[in-house]
């Protein structure tokens, strides 16, 4: 069983190394807060500048819907117009198929008595010339009529001339018979009965003359007849050859307008069958233009929730920001960090060092590998610092080792001042990548032309008393 001095002085030195260690732990629990703190301050600042851009672009958002939605109406009811347009010439197109269908009709009905009308005529031609071909049979059998009726008239004067000699020869016989006296007169008997044979012949012979002489004109007066009926054959052939070809002109033109009205309604037809197709169609777009109206009115909806969620965005927002500043207030109420001031030389050799680094120009293009290599080999080349890194213009990392803890730098001081052109030297704080005591130098990256293009930073340790 042990004593109790040694039992005491064991517990003394027991009790100061649990001293010691809560005060390690304090110390840690001091700076992780004072990191978190700070993060958590960078986290509001984050938030509070997404929610005014989520704010700015639902706001714009709106605005481009409320357009779109009043071009979609617009649209709608010019959509509207022309549907109603294409309802009315689809209309049309039905009353011009119809006026077609009929017209084709009609064209075939008058194609049809065109032909009867040309058979017809044809016909018709075959009888003029049948007629004409008699007329001039009829004028050979007048003209030999006549020329029989002229030998006709030389045999009566044939005939009048022996009738005269025949009177002459009777008269000289009844005179010799009366010299011959009674011995004469049975001659002269014979002699009389000629004679009387003589002047009935003649009389004969002179009614045939005159019978002829009448036939001759009644011949006359039909071959006048007939030459005027051969003349009105004649015009009658040549007015049908005319009409003929008139008819012949009249059937072409019938057979174009019936390909024509034929083709004008096939093309109605189609017409028709498009519009229907274009109505169709119409109608499509016009339910689209509905549902996209529909969709615009629910995004518009949406955006009403969305910058309702922004709102309580805000209202985390401010409720984090308080929450930090009273985690900071606790933090410094804890009491003061006491940090050892030696290192402000080294931070100068460190800020010229980091401007010789910033002026290699591989730099300048802000490539993550080369980033990677040129820090790294920077980092193991010192062994005061404990964390290196690079921004681009827009306070984005392009590498950081060890891994940063920040999305962008661009609300840090240090960051600003160095895009401003000015190297940079902070105060002494709590690393949120080591969670120890140290202070962050800047330098500002330049390119060949000397304008800032990024930021070269490093946080340098600080020893603490």
């Amino acid at each position: 069983m042990s004593s109790p001095v040694r039992w005491f002085s064991r517990n003394s030195k027991t009790s100061a190394a649990s001293e010691s260690d809560n005060g390690k732990r304090m110390t840690r629990l001091l700076n992780e807060s004072v990191v978190i703190s700070d993060q958590l301050n960078a986290a509001v600042d984050e938030v509070d500048r997404s929610v005014s851009r989520l704010t700015g672009i639902a706001d714009q958002s709106a605005l481009q819907e409320q357009s779109l939605r009043a071009k979609s109406s617009h649209a709608l009811n010019r959509i509207e117009g022309a549907f109603s347009a294409i309802q009315e010439v689809a209309s049309a197109a039905g009353q011009i198929n119809g006026v077609s269908a009929d017209l084709n009709a009609k064209s075939k009905e008058t194609k049809d008595i065109v032909l009867d009308v040309c058979r017809s005529l044809a016909t018709t031609d075959q009888v003029m010339t049948e007629l004409d071909r008699n007329n001039r049979t009829m004028d050979q059998h007048i003209r030999q009529l006549i020329e029989q009726t002229s030998h006709i008239n030389e045999i009566n004067q044939f005939i009048q001339e022996i009738v005269s000699q025949t009177s002459l020869l009777a008269l000289n016989a009844s005179i010799e018979a009366a010299h011959a006296g009674e011995y004469g007169r049975g001659f002269s008997v014979v002699a009389q009965q000629i004679k009387k044979l003589a002047e009935q012949s003649g009389e004969a012979v002179k009614r045939s003359t005159e019978l002829v002489e009448q036939i001759g004109q009644g011949v006359k007066l039909v071959v006048d007849a007939v030459d005027q009926e051969k003349m009105s054959v004649e015009r009658g052939v040549a007015e049908m050859a005319v009409n003929r070809d008139r008819m012949d002109v009249i059937f072409s033109r019938i057979h174009e307008v019936d390909e024509l009205a034929l083709a004008t309604s096939n093309a109605s037809k189609r017409q028709t069958e498009h519009m229907t197709e274009t109505t169709l169609m119409l109608k499509d777009v016009v339910d689209a233009v509905d549902e996209t109206l529909q969709s615009v009115d629910s995004t518009l909806e949406m955006a009403k929730e969305q910058r309702a969620q922004i709102a309580n965005l805000n209202r985390i927002s401010r409720n984090l920001q308080r929450s930090s500043a009273d985690l900071t207030m606790a933090i410094d109420q804890v009491g003061p960090r006491r940090v050892s001031a030696g290192s402000k030389a080294d931070a100068a050799a460190v800020r010229e060092w980091l401007t010789a680094a910033a002026a290699d120009g591989r730099l300048a293009v802000l490539e993550a590998d080369g980033h990677a290599a040129k820090l790294t080999s920077l980092l193991q080349s010192k062994p005061e610092i404990e964390a290196i890194w690079s921004n681009r213009a827009d306070g984005s990392f392009v590498f950081s080792l060890p891994e940063a803890g920040l999305l962008n730098a661009n609300g840090r001081e240090w960051w600003k001042r160095a895009m401003d052109g000015q190297s940079f030297q902070s105060g002494v704080y709590i690393s949120a990548i080591t969670k120890q005591h140290c202070l962050t130098i800047s330098v500002p990256i330049r390119d060949s032309g000397g304008k800032v293009v990024g930021v070269i930073g490093a946080d340098l340790s600080v020893p603490q008393e």
